[in-house]
């Protein structure tokens, strides 16, 4: 009868235990701890709010205060076949200071739609200007949780047509 050698049993169960420990470390992903849905809504509103503030105040700048390295913009002034990336758009944000008349303006009937690290608002922009309404525009904006902060991802302005 052959002896079995008592060590090789350990040598093999702790082959097996660290081989399991290290496929858990690899395939567990350290996932992000994402704001409740209403301190979502609330963080995202105020910076869509700020933005547009400063845009009907004449200053464009305000939405590159949100914006993520990778942002995609699409508007129907002149970024009809989109601005990409977070240099391209300040740039052409650029581009419109001093263009911009100051006016009145209201945010109306925003949406939230909410996909883990992603929300989507949509609302529409009705500029006023010495008191008559300008056409207004359909917005879609995308946002993205990423270290503890929302970053637009993706902004289309679109003109309603009457």
């Amino acid at each position: 009868m052959k002896k079995k050698n008592p060590g090789s049993a350990g040598l093999i169960y702790n082959s097996v235990l660290i081989l399991f420990v290290l496929l858990l470390l690899v395939t567990c992903k350290n996932k992000q701890v994402l704001p409740t849905r209403d301190e979502a809504e609330k963080a995202i509103w105020d910076m869509i709010v700020a933005a547009n503030d400063k845009w009907a105040a004449g200053d464009p700048m305000g939405f590159m205060e949100s914006a993520a390295p990778d942002i995609i913009w699409s508007d129907d002034l002149g970024a009809q076949n989109r601005i990409t990336g977070y240099e391209n758009l300040k740039a052409y944000l650029e581009t419109f200071k001093g263009q911009i008349p100051p006016h009145q303006h209201e945010l109306i009937d925003p949406m939230f739609q909410f996909f883990d690290d992603i929300v989507i608002v949509s609302y529409r922009y009705q500029g006023i200007f010495e008191g008559e309404t300008a056409p207004p525009w359909k917005v879609t904006s995308v946002y993205r949780y990423a270290d503890g902060d929302w970053l637009s991802v993706h902004e289309n302005w679109t003109v309603v047509k009457q």
